[in-house]
């Protein structure tokens, strides 16, 4: 999708966002997970709790890399790092029942793609996509001259872009600082900017997180807040945490996007209180409140479980919601479909919104409108009938006849898996029975039309 075309549809939705998520929050608890000591622990912020979770027979190996993510709708934790009666160097920590699946990867700087259900990652330069079906491994390819030097959680993810947001040194250990807007499928890097200069110092922003409403990203650097550009090097909308003096180690900001507050753990001025944590506003430059922290300074790994509202993403011509069990899909308030993937590819011009049922909730998603350009219209128009979907296997294509037809299938890093050309078929059968269960692309090409379509192979 065109970035202009994704301003207009989030500023579509932001109104009806904050509405459901004042609803929900008065009625659904969120709570902070992470580690401290020889613990996995929560707190809730709201309600000045605090929980042990489970009790390890040592402390877990935490490293620098901020080695953490969550899926939020569906209650899983990603750690990177040892964990005592565990072997492995990744876990899947289950948030709802607390049991733990173990493997042997070693990620760092990891985002959850809720879409595809997988984690994007960047270690020693080089950009991964771990798909947690499958557990399979791709190589996206190394970030040119990069030296992954800048300390501080410097990535997030977007999912409106399909790209993952990274800060790093470029050149050389001393070299300039850089933001990097990198596609999450190519690992081809859509912007490269340097970082602005600030007193004739260059301040990397922390604390990455995205509103995954808007797409934006927010940040911090020395104790100043705000939205970060990735494409022009600056934060904008900067406002001062008062009594802020430093970050701790692995500790993690989170955005909760149930009242929209961006959560920042920091050290703070005053020696009787030092360990807090500031609750703000960044849209209206606001801090909400400041508190000590639960665990005094010793929860590391933050990742907020906060079962928000379901983002509705329009990218590449098709409607995504987050991974979940079913999926009811509606346009212009009319009831179109029920699914057990998570997309919908409209052929009609409207408003969309989507059912989600996960885990532990049902939730209505965002709306978003839908303006199909000319092309894509006449595109829509092709009598193309594909199934069954998802499948075990064998792929069946009915269409109308072509005197040549090339059929692509390609895989979430954008890798063809497999390429063929049919001459007059009009029925096509194609095995997939051997690729990794996940989510891939059909693209046809004939003489008369072209079309991609999305499958699941279960």
């Amino acid at each position: 999708m065109k970035r202009s075309n994704y301003h207009i549809v989030k500023k579509i939705t932001f109104l009806f966002i904050l509405f459901l998520s004042i609803w929900m929050n008065e009625s659904r608890a969120q709570n902070i997970y992470g580690f401290s000591d020889n613990m996995f622990c929560s707190v809730n912020i709201y309600e000045n709790t605090k929980d042990t979770l489970i009790t390890f027979s040592g402390e877990p190996w935490i490293n620098l890399g901020f080695r953490s993510a969550i899926d939020r709708y569906n209650g899983r934790y990603f750690f990177g790092g040892s964990i005592p009666e565990h072997s492995g160097n990744f876990h899947i920590i289950d948030l709802v029942d607390l049991s733990i699946e173990s493997h042997f990867i070693s990620p760092e700087n990891i985002e959850y793609d809720f879409i595809k259900n997988r984690l994007v990652y960047e270690k020693n330069g080089v950009l991964f996509s771990l798909d947690l079906m499958t557990m399979q491994l791709s190589n996206l390819g190394v970030i040119e001259n990069g030296n992954s030097f800048i300390y501080g959680q410097t990535r997030t993810y977007v999912p409106q872009t399909n790209e993952y947001f990274y800060t790093d040194y470029i050149y050389d250990p001393l070299g300039s600082p850089y933001f990097l807007l990198i596609d999450a499928d190519s690992g081809e890097i859509s912007c490269q900017v340097i970082m602005e200069e600030v007193n004739n110092v260059f301040y990397s922003p922390g604390g990455l997180v995205t509103n995954n409403y808007t797409g934006e990203i927010i940040g911090h650097r020395n104790g100043r807040f705000g939205i970060v550009n990735p494409c022009n090097g600056t934060m904008t909308k900067l406002s001062d945490i008062p009594d802020y003096w430093a970050h701790l180690n692995n500790q993690m900001a989170v955005y909760n996007h149930n009242d929209n507050t961006y959560i920042v753990p920091y050290v703070s001025t005053d020696t009787n209180d030092k360990y807090k944590i500031a609750i703000i506003d960044v849209y209206n430059n606001e801090v909400l409140e400041t508190m000590s922290q639960p665990w005094n300074g010793k929860i590391n790994l933050h990742q907020i479980y906060d079962k928000p509202v379901a983002p509705l993403i329009y990218l590449n011509d098709t409607l995504f919601v987050p991974q979940g069990n079913n999926y009811n899909w509606y346009m212009d308030d009319e009831w179109i479909a029920e699914t057990t993937v998570n997309y919908w590819v409209p052929t009609s011009n409207g408003t969309y919104r989507a059912e989600v049922e996960f885990r532990e909730y049902t939730t209505p998603s965002t709306e978003t409108e839908v303006m199909l350009t000319s092309a894509d219209e006449i595109e829509s128009q092709a009598n193309i009938n594909i199934y069954p979907i998802p499948t075990p296997g064998n792929l069946f294509i009915e269409m109308d006849p072509a005197s040549s037809a090339r059929i692509q299938i390609v895989d979430i890093t954008g890798k063809v898996v497999q390429d063929n050309t049919f001459e007059n078929k009009a029925n096509i059968q194609l095995n997939i029975t051997d690729f990794p269960k996940g989510t891939y692309s059909i693209i046809i090409n004939t003489d008369n039309f072209s079309d991609t379509r999305l499958i699941t192979k279960y």
